[in-house]
């Protein structure tokens, strides 16, 4: 069964208190299934929620009552069955007045329905990059919307065989009824410079999607995006929050999980395989986006 986590916040900070300050840093469900559910009783003496930030999105559910919840910039007033949809990156936290309400939640890596390469891909990237702005409040009587956010969250908590790849499922259908609904803002107005520069980036990926398993210098990458090395640097940084070669190893690395779920290829085959001819720098690169070692996540994997 999923476990479920209540109140997990017990102090509040100054919401004046610099972003970075107020920023989420734990893993949330598992290495291999970043979701995790939360319920909360803004009753319970116990609770509270800070306003803070996390890479992670967030979909909240009423139950009972009414919840005040802070987002962004304004309050927004949720009654039963009401839903609150947050990307990523976004403030948010209890309102002053937080109400009385007993709401359950969702925090999940946008990794689990991202399909790199393809066209639903398109419109998540838009959401995460915010060319493309997702409406936050979701009222109960959208019918289509609440009847999959209701099978969505009993699909987590009840946890049964497979639930992972439903669970997945239901949140790309959620996405995409979002998306048929028109319930988002779209900047139309995209900056010359901007689309160059993503026409650049795309240029890049595409160089790592195909090379990654060879050699690959940060001159080459440079080179296909058709700027000097350190401007490129900087805007691939500005684009991605890494620098190339950070985004080049966490690529590697993730074709490397795969093998280890897929084969049974000893490490250092898999290594060399995912563009790493130095073992030990393989299995730091992996420790360091994943938390533990390439065994121990084949082994949990197979339990």
């Amino acid at each position: 069964m999923t476990k479920v986590l209540i109140n997990q916040y017990s102090a509040v900070p100054d919401r004046t208190s610099r972003k970075q300050n107020e920023q989420e840093k734990f893993q949330r469900g598992t290495v291999l299934f970043p979701l995790q559910y939360y319920l909360n009783n803004t009753v319970d003496p116990k609770y509270d929620l800070p306003v803070h930030w996390h890479t992670e999105f967030e979909l909240l559910h009423v139950i009972s009552g009414t919840y005040n919840v802070f987002v962004k910039d304004r309050n927004i007033r949720l009654a039963k069955d009401d839903l609150c949809f947050i990307p990523g990156k976004i403030l948010h936290g209890d309102a002053g007045d937080k109400g009385q309400a007993l709401y359950e939640s969702l925090v999940f890596d946008i990794e689990l329905v991202r399909q790199h390469g393809y066209l639903p891909n398109d419109f998540i990237s838009a959401v995460v990059s915010g060319n493309v702005i997702l409406h936050d409040f979701l009222p109960h009587d959208n019918e289509e919307l609440s009847v999959l956010a209701q099978k969505l969250f009993e699909t987590v908590k009840n946890s049964a065989e497979g639930y992972e790849l439903e669970a997945s499922g239901y949140l790309l259908i959620f996405l995409g009824e979002l998306k048929r609904q028109h319930l988002y803002i779209e900047k139309k107005i995209i900056p010359t410079n901007k689309r160059r520069q993503s026409e650049q980036l795309d240029a890049v990926l595409n160089l790592i999607r195909k090379k990654y398993a060879e050699e690959l210098t940060l001159e080459q990458m440079a080179d296909a995006a058709g700027l000097s090395p350190k401007y490129f640097c900087r805007v691939f940084r500005e684009a991605t929050e890494r620098s190339p070669v950070e985004y080049l190893n966490w690529f590697r690395i993730n074709r490397s999980c795969t093998m280890l779920r897929e084969t049974r290829e000893k490490l250092s085959v898999i290594a060399s395989a995912c563009g790493f001819n130095d073992f030990s720098y393989f299995i730091k690169m992996f420790k360091r986006y994943k938390g533990m070692t390439p065994l121990k996540y084949r082994n949990f994997e197979a339990g």
